[in-house]
Formats: C-alpha cells, structure tokens, sequence
C-alpha cells in the first residue's frame, strides 16, 4: 500500500515541477501575464505587445499548456487562450502571485499597458 501512495505522491510532484518548470522563463512569464491580465487573449494578440515572433508564442504557449496552466479554445483560425487554474492550489497561487510581480516589475506592467492599448 505504501508503495501506491508513494508513486501518487511522485506524480503529484512531478506535475508540480512541470509548473515551475514552465515559469522559469521570462518569455512564459510575460505571455502568461498577458493572459492573466487579459482573461482570454488571441494568440495573434501576444506578438505585438512583447515583440515576440509566432514560433515563439507557439512554442511558450504549448510549454504552459502541458503544465496545465492555460487551455485553449479554437475559433476559426485563432486559438484562444485563458488560464487553466482548477481546483489545484498550487496553480491557484502560481496565478495570484502574477498580479503580485506585475505590480513589482516594469516590464510585466508595461505588457498589460501595452495590451490595454492594442488590443
């Protein structure tokens, strides 16, 4: 029985790494703010706030994706994105705690100034 409860406890860690994982890059950190601060952004809408090139909005937003910090919805051509919280409370806090660094860092407010802009 122990060892059951150990490997459940091995995968609940290991899923919990991949979220942190996914946070350790600033490009993923900047689009998942856009996100928090848009509740459900186009990925057309990512480029022209933080400059970055659609292979690497795909690529981030699939990393963020498998960490199941945002799902998307296709309409059309587009994708969707919006965050993928649940009932984890570990990703709960994840995304509480961006509205803590966007109010902490200029680059972070700036995208969400950038975004109340454009889009």
């Amino acid at each position: 029985m122990k060892a059951a409860a150990t490997a459940v406890s091995d995968e609940l860690l290991s899923e919990r790494a991949r979220v942190f994982a996914a946070l350790g890059d600033p490009a993923r950190l900047r689009i998942l703010n856009l996100i928090r601060h848009g509740k459900e952004v186009c990925n057309c809408e990512i480029g022209p706030v933080t400059g970055f090139l659609p292979s690497k909005i795909s690529r981030h937003l699939g990393i963020l994706k498998q960490a199941g910090l945002v799902r998307e919805r296709r309409a059309g051509t587009y994708l969707h994105y919006r965050l993928a919280a649940g009932d984890d409370p570990v990703r709960k806090r994840v995304i509480k705690l961006l509205d803590t660094l966007a109010a902490d860092d200029p680059v972070l407010r700036d995208d969400r100034a950038r975004m109340d802009r454009c889009c």
